[in-house]
Parts: C-alpha cells; sequence; structure tokens
C-alpha cells in the first residue's frame, strides 16, 4: 500500500525539516498545504527524490504571490493564474516522477486567500456578491479539459478533489456555491469527462461535512464514486467543520479502505506529535501487510 503523508501533518516545520523527517522513517510525502514561498524551496524535494515518493497536491509549489487558487473564478487574472499554477505544478511532477497531480475543484466565489477555510465569510460573500453556478461550472469544464490535455502530453495524472460545504454555506434555498461537492454532482462530472482519464481525489473530511450539510449518507461518496477515486485523504471531524482531526479504527470510512487498497492514501491530519502520525499510518498499513514501526 502506498500510504502517504500531507506536509499539513508537519504544521511549524520548514519544508527542508519535513523532508529530512520523511527521509529518517521512510514516509512518502504528499507536497502540499501550511507551506509559504521560500527561494530554492525545491532544492530538498529533489534531493529526495531517490529517497522517498513524492506527490504534488493543490498549492505546491506556493506562489511568491499569495492569491486564490479557483479553476472556476470568473476573474480573468485569478483564472489564468491558476491554470498556469497547476500548469507548473505537473511540470514538477514530471521532473519528479509522480504520478498524478491533484488539485480542488473550482468554486462560484471570488474569494481572497485568507477567506478560504472560513465558511462564514464564505457565506456573507456568496449573499453580498452571487457568481452564477452553471456560469462558473463551464469556466471550470474548460480549465480541466486544457489542464487534462497538458497532463497527458506530459504524461502525468490529473486528479479533482471533492469540494466541503459547511451548513454555512447552503442557503435557505438550498444553494451553495462549492462545485463537485455533491456525491451525485461528482458522479455526472466524471460520468461526462471521464473519457479525459480525470480521476477523483476524494477527501473522507470533506464528505463527511457535506454529507451533513446536504442531509445525505456519508457513505453514498464509496457507493456511488469508487470507480472513479485514484487517491484518498484521510481525516476525520465533527461533520460541522473540517478539522483534520486524527481517527482510529472505528472511523467511517474505514470499512471502505479494504477495496481500494490499491489506491494511494494520503494522512491530511493535524497530529500531536510525530508518534501519533506513524501510529495512524500503521493503523492503515496493517490492513495490507505488517506495520514497519
Amino acid at each position: 500500500m502506498n500510504c502517504y503523508c500531507s506536509t499539513g501533518c508537519f504544521r511549524g516545520m520548514g519544508l527542508r525539516d519535513i523532508v529530512r523527517l520523511a527521509c529518517k522513517y521512510n514516509l512518502p510525502l504528499e507536497l502540499s498545504s501550511a507551506l509559504p514561498f521560500v527561494s530554492n524551496m525545491l532544492e530538498p524535494v529533489f534531493q529526495s527524490r531517490s529517497e522517498i515518493n513524492l506527490l504534488v497536491h493543490n498549492y505546491f509549489p506556493p506562489p511568491e504571490v499569495p492569491f486564490t487558487l479557483n479553476l472556476a473564478s470568473l476573474n480573468q487574472d485569478t483564472y489564468a493564474r491558476s491554470i498556469k499554477h497547476c500548469m507548473a505544478a505537473i511540470d514538477l511532477c514530471a521532473a519528479l516522477g509522480s504520478p498524478f497531480y491533484s488539485v480542488h475543484a473550482g468554486f462560484a466565489l471570488e474569494m481572497e486567500p485568507d477567506m478560504l477555510g472560513d465558511p462564514v465569510i464564505q457565506a456573507k460573500l456568496a449573499a453580498s456578491s452571487r457568481v452564477e453556478k452553471r456560469t462558473a461550472y463551464e469556466a471550470f469544464i474548460q480549465a480541466v479539459r486544457q489542464l487534462a490535455s497538458y497532463a497527458v502530453e506530459n504524461k502525468v495524472g490529473l486528479l479533482i478533489e471533492n469540494n466541503v460545504v459547511a451548513p454555512e454555506n447552503v442557503s435557505s434555498n438550498g444553494e451553495y456555491p462549492m462545485l463537485l461537492a455533491d456525491v451525485y454532482e461528482i458522479q455526472g462530472f466524471f460520468n461526462e469527462f471521464g473519457h479525459l482519464g480525470i480521476g477523483l481525489l476524494l477527501d473522507v473530511g470533506h464528505a463527511k461535512v457535506t454529507a451533513n450539510s446536504l442531509d445525505q449518507r456519508p457513505e453514498a461518496y464509496f457507493d456511488e464514486l469508487k470507480a472513479f477515486i485514484r487517491c484518498l485523504h484521510l481525516s476525520d471531524n465533527d461533520g460541522v467543520r473540517d478539522t483534520n482531526s486524527a481517527f482510529n479504527r472505528q472511523a467511517w470510512f474505514m470499512p471502505h479502505l479494504k477495496e481500494l487498497l490499491s489506491v494511494p492514501i494520503v494522512l491530511e491530519v493535524n497530529c500531536r506529535s510525530l508518534e501519533e502520525l506513524l501510529e495512524l499510518r500503521c493503523l492503515i498499513i496493517e490492513m495490507s501487510g505488517d506495520c514497519p514501526y
């Protein structure tokens, strides 16, 4: 089993120290969140590529000037920067020998970077400056087509991660601005565009919160979308906020993992210690063999 750890598991640490720790404990890494831009930050990444497996996700490599990555943006500058960033990430995947690049689905909001992850502010923004969701979806489709073609040219896969809908994101008439959050919208997207070779990165934390917000079963994300899943992000939460909390054997998604042992699994948890992270990784690896720790 390929069980990775997101760089988001090592909050407060610089990338060089994260890579050093990953090499010491033989931890495959997903290069992802909680990493500010630093000059020459790719140096330890390329130095470690022969020692550990690496994935590239969403905002990596981090931009020197922060911006909101949104492949459904109707702001021409944000849209162009988002596509350019993703192409650079695909280039990095090709250079590292990473099998795919994964990116969040877009959303029908024009947010500043500090609004990400804050559903209360997002709800206020959606109420005051609504973006036509269908128009945003069409922009998203065009971006995905372009990136899928570029990924194929570079012999890299492209995965789209399901969005999260918190209770505050749902308006009184049941609308919400996030694309590819509802299980059946995701299913329709991949049924229509699966021929592009695009796969689903299923974030189970996003699925739990969204299912609670939309009065759905979180298990439906596995039942209905299993054929499209190419990677998993694992964490737990209370169903109200996507807190990236640790989990145990009783987590709701654990029974479904046995059918997906061939896809990469990424731990995306806010661990209290390295020991807790190693224990979680051991818990996952035990399903297919002996824990190495």
